[in-house]
C-alpha cells in the first residue's frame, strides 16, 4: 500500500511539475514597414491561449485593436517600465515604457492590430564599460530595422515562450531576417515578401531588415549556412560560410544536433556582438577583423546551443556565457597550444578587477556591463567548467554536457540543471563543489608555506605544506601539482579543504623543482610574480600618481605632461601628477606610473624586473 502511494505521489510530482513549465503561445505575425517614417503595422493572430481572461504586454509606442468577433481588448495600465528578455540582457532599463492589455472573450484564437512608430535612437551603454558598443531597444530606419524582444513589439504573456509565423512586407531591395526557416522570400507588386517560421518554443521574435546581399551554402549536416551583408563581399561572405561548417560539426559532435535549420551571418547598420537563435549580428567593422572568425564568431555560433535553445534560468544565475567562452574562445585556444595563456589571463583579469566592493556570486551574474561583472560572470564562470573537467575527465564532462543538452533543450535551465545531469554521468556528488563555486563570492589565494624534501632509500619523499592566505574561510580545491626531478616529470592532484595544509607524497628521483598549478587549471587570485603589471591592473587600483621627470628637456616635457593629462582628464580623482623631484619615495597605498628614462626613478624598474631577465631600454 505505501509503494502505491508513493508512486502516486510521484505522478502527481510530475503533472505538477509540468504544469509550471511555461506555455507556447503561436503567433502568425503579418507585418509592413515603411523605413522612411519608421512605422509599422502588424496584424498578429494568436493562438495556444488557454484561458478566457488574459493580459499581455506591448510597446506602449503602438495603438491596438481587435479583429474578432467577440473579443475585445481594454488597455489596463500604460506607464511600466520594460525589462529586458532573452539571452542578452541588458541590467539598465533602455527607456521603453510598456502598456498593458487585457483580452476578454473566448475563442480558439484571436487576432490583433497594432500600429506604430519605432526609432529609437541608438546609443552608448550607459554603463561604466566602454566595449565600443552602442545599443537600441528598437529602430526602423532607412539604415535598418532591428526589432527585439527589448522593443517590446509582440504580445508577450506572463510565464509563456512563443512560436511564430512572420510575414514582412519591406521595400524591393529589402530582405528580412529572424529565426527559424524562411519558406517565402519574392518580390511582388514592387515590395519585397519574406516569411520565416519558427515552431521552436522561443523567448522573443526578432526581425532584422536592410537592403542585404545574400550569400548561402548546404552544409553536409543538412543545415544552411548564411551569410547577409550591408554591401556585396562574396569572399568576406564564403570565409564566413566555410569556417560555420567546422564549427558546427564540432559543437555537433560535442553536444548533439544543431537545433534550428540555419545559421546565418548579419551585418548591423552600427556595432553589436549579438547571438540570436539561429543568427548572429555583428557591425560592419567587427566581422571584418580576421580574428573574428576563430573566436567570437564560434562563440555566437555555439549561442544557438547555450542560451538560444538551452535557455537561462536567471532566477538562479547566467551560466550559459562562462559555459559558452569555456567551449569557443578558452577551446579554440587550447585547440592551438594557448589554453594555459588563455586561462592564466583570465585569472589575471579577476585577480585585477575583482575586489570584495564589486564581487558577487555566479548565482546573481545576469550580464556583463562592466570589466568586474565579465571577469566574473565569464571569466569564474570558466575557470569553474575547467575544474569540473578535470574533475570528472574530459569523456564524462562532454557526456555530461550531452545529457544536459537533451534533457533542458526549449526550457529555461539552471546551474542545478547542469549538476543533476555531470553527477548521473560521472557517479559522484557535485553539490559541494557547485555550491562553492556558484553561490560564494571570493577566491582562493594561494602561497607556498614550507617545503622540504629527503631520500628514502630508492625515493624521495616531499613535505609541503600550503596556505590559503585569503580573509575569507578555506575552499576545497583540486591543487595540480608538478614536480621536476632529476629523471622526468611528476605530477600529483592535492585536495586542500584548511587554511594551511601538510602534504606528504614521494618521487622516484631528486626533485629540482616544484610548481603548484603550473597550468592555471583552478580559479584562484593570482601570485603578483605569476603576471606582469598590466593596464587592466592599473585603472583598476583606482589610485594613481604620475611621477613625470624634472629634468626632460621641453619637448619630451610637453609630451609626458600631455599624456599625464589625458588619463587625468579620463578620471580627475584617480590620477595625481607630480615631478621626480617633489619627492623621495614612492607612495605604498598608490599605483605609480614613471614616464621616462630621464626620471630619477627609472633605474628602479630594471633591477626589479632583472629577475625576469628583462630590461627596458631607450629603444625597447
Amino acid at each position: 500500500m505505501k509503494r502505491i502511494f508513493l508512486t502516486a505521489a510521484l505522478i502527481i510530482n510530475a503533472i505538477l511539475s509540468n504544469c509550471q513549465t511555461a506555455s507556447t503561445v503561436h503567433h502568425l505575425l503579418n507585418v509592413n514597414i515603411n523605413p522612411e517614417t519608421s512605422e509599422v503595422f502588424v496584424t498578429d493572430t494568436i493562438s495556444g491561449l488557454f484561458t478566457d481572461n488574459l493580459v499581455f504586454r506591448l510597446n506602449k509606442a503602438f495603438k491596438v485593436g481587435s479583429k474578432s468577433p467577440g473579443i475585445s481588448v481594454k488597455l489596463v495600465s500604460d506607464s511600466s517600465k520594460a525589462g529586458d528578455i532573452g539571452m542578452d540582457r541588458e541590467s539598465e532599463n533602455d527607456g521603453v515604457v510598456l502598456s498593458k492589455w487585457k483580452i476578454s472573450g473566448k475563442a480558439n484564437s484571436i487576432v490583433i492590430s497594432y500600429w506604430g512608430k519605432l526609432d529609437a535612437e541608438i546609443e552608448q551603454s550607459k554603463e561604466n564599460y566602454q566595449r565600443g558598443f552602442s545599443q537600441s531597444p528598437g529602430i526602423i530606419s532607412e539604415k535598418g530595422v532591428y526589432l527585439a524582444g527589448s522593443t517590446w513589439w509582440v504580445p508577450v504573456f506572463e510565464n509563456s515562450l512563443m512560436s511564430f509565423k512572420l510575414t514582412t512586407i519591406l521595400p524591393k531591395d529589402w530582405k528580412n531576417v529572424s529565426q527559424g526557416e524562411r519558406t517565402l522570400d519574392r518580390v511582388f507588386d514592387g515590395k519585397h515578401i519574406d516569411t520565416w517560421v519558427c515552431n521552436s518554443p522561443q523567448e522573443e521574435v526578432f526581425l532584422i531588415a536592410a537592403a542585404f546581399n545574400e550569400y548561402s551554402y548546404d552544409m553536409n549536416s543538412g543545415v544552411k549556412a548564411m551569410a547577409f551583408l550591408r554591401t556585396p563581399d562574396e569572399g568576406l561572405a564564403n570565409k564566413y560560410l566555410e569556417v560555420t561548417e567546422q564549427y558546427m560539426d564540432m559543437y555537433q559532435g560535442m553536444i548533439g544536433d544543431y537545433p534550428y535549420s540555419k545559421f546565418a551571418l548579419v551585418e548591423n547598420f552600427w556595432e553589436t556582438g549579438y547571438g540570436m537563435p539561429s543568427f548572429t549580428l555583428l557591425g560592419e567593422k567587427i566581422i571584418r577583423f580576421p580574428f573574428i572568425l576563430h573566436s567570437s564568431y564560434p562563440h555566437e555560433l555555439l549561442h544557438n546551443w547555450w542560451g538560444n535553445s538551452v535557455y537561462v534560468d536567471f532566477d538562479s544565475g547566467n551560466w550559459c556565457e562562462g559555459l559558452t567562452a569555456f567551449m569557443a574562445d578558452h577551446l579554440i585556444k587550447e585547440q592551438r597550444g594557448a589554453g594555459e595563456e588563455y586561462r592564466r589571463s583570465t585569472l589575471q583579469k579577476f585577480s585585477n578587477m575583482v575586489n570584495t566592493e564589486n564581487d558577487f556570486p555566479l548565482s546573481k551574474f545576469l550580464s556583463r556591463h562592466d570589466g568586474a561583472s565579465e571577469a566574473i560572470g565569464y571569466g569564474k564562470s570558466l575557470m569553474m567548467w575547467q575544474m569540473l573537467r578535470r574533475k570528472i575527465g574530459d569523456d564524462k564532462f562532454v557526456e555530461g554536457l550531452a545529457l544536459f543538452y537533451n534533457n533542458n533543450k526549449f526550457k529555461s535551465a539552471s546551474f542545478d540543471d547542469i549538476r543533476i545531469a555531470m553527477e548521473e554521468v560521472s557517479g559522484i556528488s557535485l553539490k559541494q563543489f557547485f555550491a562553492q563555486w556558484v553561490n560564494r563570492t571570493g577566491a582562493p589565494e594561494l602561497a607556498i608555506i614550507d617545503l622540504k624534501y629527503s631520500q628514502a632509500k630508492e625515493n624521495y619523499d616531499i613535505v609541503l605544506t600550503l596556505g590559503q592566505v585569503q580573509k575569507a574561510g578555506a575552499f576545497t580545491i583540486d591543487l595540480p601539482v608538478s614536480v621536476l626531478t632529476a629523471k622526468g616529470l611528476e605530477s600529483f592532484v592535492l585536495t586542500m579543504d584548511n587554511k594551511q595544509q601538510v602534504f606528504n607524497f614521494s618521487v622516484n628521483a631528486k626533485p629540482l623543482k616544484l610548481a603548484v598549478d603550473p597550468q592555471y587549471d583552478v580559479f584562484r587570485i593570482l601570485n603578483p610574480a605569476e603576471v606582469p603589471a598590466t593596464l587592466s591592473k592599473i585603472w583598476a587600483s583606482g589610485n594613481n600618481v604620475f611621477v613625470l621627470p624634472a629634468s626632460a628637456d621641453k619637448a619630451k616635457a610637453e609630451l609626458y605632461k600631455k599624456f599625464a593629462q589625458q588619463w587625468k582628464d579620463t578620471d580627475n580623482d584617480n590620477f595625481t601628477i607630480v615631478y621626480d623631484n617633489e619627492i623621495n619615495d614612492f607612495p605604498e597605498d598608490r599605483t605609480v606610473w614613471v614616464l621616462g628614462f630621464d626620471n630619477k626613478f627609472a633605474p628602479m624598474f630594471n633591477s626589479g624586473i632583472a629577475r625576469f631577465n628583462s630590461a627596458l631600454k631607450p629603444d625597447s
